[in-house]
Parts: structure tokens; sequence; C-alpha cells
């Protein structure tokens, strides 16, 4: 003990804590004292930043690189409906054809979500246009015939004077350019005069060339000029 306490010195002791201090102190150093951006993801092991290592609201939508975030790299239902701030996703930030039915759940577009005005004519529905019950709700053409061959315009739809020519008594060609009738109906406006019928045919008659609709008007079983109503049909 002597012979150990005979060396040492003051500059043997200032030397050796000097080390146990830079020794113990290395490692804090190291730590608080990082050059600015000294670390990225080469010097980061695989799985060493996790969601509970993050603190609230430290990563935001500015510190994301551009497509840094992919589909792949997501967890099933890491995204819901409550994490996204109302208005955040607008048309324009969603890819063409990102979102297919596949990937819309049952009954999730209802009408009240949909702008019609951007509806174009579903396929098929062109045949409507012919479809009865279609017509009878909103016929396309129809009209109120005087007895002179007159069209009232207030009752009338698609068919003006013009298309009307009267002929013999009781007899009027109705003819509408563009529109070629596949059927027609035609009711005699009633009169307590007497029993007033009245006809019509389609794709020209005995007085009526085709394509035009050939109407004729008859009181007591006699031709006579009567008024009436018409609806055509394609």
């Amino acid at each position: 003990m002597k012979r150990v306490s005979g060396r040492l010195t003051y500059a043997n002791v200032m030397s050796t804590l000097a080390l146990f201090v830079a020794l113990g102190g290395a490692g804090a150093y190291a730590a608080t004292q990082l050059p600015s951006r000294s670390v990225g993801a080469p010097q980061l092991r695989p799985g060493a930043v996790t969601a509970d290592k993050l603190r609230k609201n430290s990563v935001t939508a500015p510190k994301i690189k551009a497509l840094a975030i992919k589909q792949g790299k997501l967890a099933n239902e890491a995204f819901t409906a409550a994490k996204f701030a109302n208005g955040a996703i607008t048309a324009e930030k969603i890819a063409n054809g990102a979102i297919g039915n596949d990937k819309i759940a049952g009954n999730a577009v209802t009408g009240d979500k949909v702008d019609e005005s951007s509806l174009s004519q579903v396929p098929s529905a062109a045949r409507a246009d012919s479809a009865n019950s279609a017509e009878s709700a909103n016929p396309i053409l129809f009209a109120r015939v005087t007895a002179e061959g007159t069209v009232d315009s207030g009752f009338s739809k698609g068919i003006s004077s013009a298309n009307v020519t009267p002929g013999s008594p009781g007899v009027y060609c109705v003819n509408v350019p563009g529109f070629n009738a596949r059927g027609a109906q035609v009711t005699a406006e009633y009169n307590v005069a007497g029993n007033i019928t009245a006809y019509a045919k389609v794709n020209g008659g005995p007085s009526c060339p085709a394509p035009q609709v050939e109407v004729q008007t008859y009181l007591n079983g006699a031709s006579n000029k009567e008024p009436f109503y018409i609806v055509l049909y394609r």
C-alpha cells in the first residue's frame, strides 16, 4: 500500500478522473450534439420508429414527402372517416380510377349524394322513348284539334296548326316533320248534339299519304267535321 501511495501524484489522480468523465459522458454528448439532418432512414434500424414513439400531431402533411405513403404501407382500416378533416379530400386529390365498386361499401352512395346533372342516360334507357307506359304518362306529341283543323296550343304539345291539313268534311291529315308515328290514339270531343266518333290510321290512309296520320270524324255515322284529341307515339 505504501508503494502504491508513494506513486500517487496530483497529476495521476486528475488524469484518471478525466478519463472516467470522458468515457461516462461520451454517450450523452453524442446523443445531444448530433449535427442537423445527420440521422436519416439509412441510420435507423427497421421497425425502430413506431407510432407510440411519435408525439401526437408531430407528423403533419407538410412533413410528408410526395408519394411517400403508398397503399402497401398502410394497415387495413388505418384511415377511417373520423380521421379526416371535413373537406380534406376533394376530387382533384383522388387519382383517376382510384375508387372502384369494390372499394365502396354497400349503400354508401345514395340519391342525395349524387349530382344529377353529372349523370348521363343509362344503358338501354333510350328504349323508354318508345315504351307505352312512359309515353302514356307524358306523350311526346298530342293536340286538341277544332272542327276546322286548327290546333288549340293551350292543350297541345309538339303539334301545331301547320301540321294538320283538313280534307273532305270529317277528314284530317296530321303530319309532323321528323316524326314517323307508329301509334296513334284519337278521341272525339264530347258533344251533346249527337253520337260523335273518331278514328285514326298511322302511315297514311285513303286520303292522307304516308307517313301522315289520317283522322276521320263522324256524327251519327256520317262523315262530319268534328273537334278531336290526338296523341302520337313513335
